[in-house]
């Protein structure tokens, strides 16, 4: 593969193959010196870098690639604002509890978008299996946390973590649940593979694809957990203005679904 010659030069990528933040790392070992990230659809996308590259990256329309590739030179001007916000974790534990799973979701959105099904769709999937267990001697051995800072490289299920040792050592499994109020695709799980074999055993119909442990179930699997996504695929409104509206229907068959992989996996009837 021919590498571009983009040194001293600002790199015009078409988004896809890759996160927008490797697409940034690669331009600046080339030598770019911003980079401006093509969108497949019409407008620009709200993306996130999420780390300090020392280098602008933006995003633009496909009706800006003509006028980007006929230009000889561009400025770009950006407005940036620095600042320390403080997050809060959400946790539920029945009284003497022992977790052996935990169901997570986050409940933060994306800057600029309501975040009904990112990810208020998983909150609420999270309250509703703990709604199915209440009363229950299962309740004792779960825990459910609504997770913030997720969108910001998982701040709050890193604190979590570290901030728990000794129960995420005593987890047998976490299930994150992420986008699962609109059936842009059908339900599906990713995630540690014996997590996942677990799960297609206890619901054959469940779909898999390949997970890139880009939620808060990867927090767990790098502290050793078996953890694992169910996930609806990305909806066309994801990280947009849009994000409006979820199925119920959906979200209660999510919560029925978690709470069937963990029966089956704590050997519970």
């Amino acid at each position: 593969m021919r590498r571009a010659n983009v040194r001293g030069r600002i790199a015009v990528i078409a988004r896809g193959g890759m996160l927008f933040r490797q697409k940034a790392a690669n331009a600046r070992a080339a030598g770019a010196v911003a980079v401006v990230i093509v969108n497949n659809a019409p407008g620009p996308y709200r993306g996130a870098v999420l780390e300090d590259l020392g280098l602008p990256v933006v995003s633009v329309g496909p009706e800006d690639r003509a006028r980007l590739r006929a230009a000889r030179t561009a400025t770009l001007t950006l407005s940036l604002k620095r600042e320390v916000v403080r997050g809060a974790n959400v946790v539920a534990l029945s009284p003497g509890a022992r977790p052996e799973m935990l169901f997570g979701a986050h409940h933060d959105s994306f800057i600029g978008s309501p975040g009904l099904n990112d990810n208020g769709s998983g909150v609420a999937a999270v309250l509703e299996v703990a709604r199915m267990l209440r009363g229950t001697p299962l309740a004792g051995r779960a825990a459910f946390v609504l997770f913030d800072g997720e969108e910001d490289r998982f701040q709050g299920s890193r604190a979590w973590v570290r901030a728990h040792p000794d129960v995420t050592r005593g987890l047998r499994g976490m299930l994150s649940l992420d986008m699962v109020g609109v059936a842009a695709e059908p339900l599906a799980v990713g995630g540690s593979a014996s997590l996942v074999r677990a799960a297609r055993r206890a619901v054959p119909t469940l779909g898999t694809f390949d997970d890139d442990g880009l939620s808060d179930h990867g927090t767990f699997q790098e502290a050793g957990v078996p953890a694992a996504l169910l996930f609806r695929g990305l909806d066309a409104n994801y990280h947009a203005p849009g994000d409006r509206l979820v199925d119920p229907k959906l979200v209660t068959e999510t919560a029925d679904v978690a709470l069937r992989i963990t029966r089956a996996l704590l050997g519970v009837r």
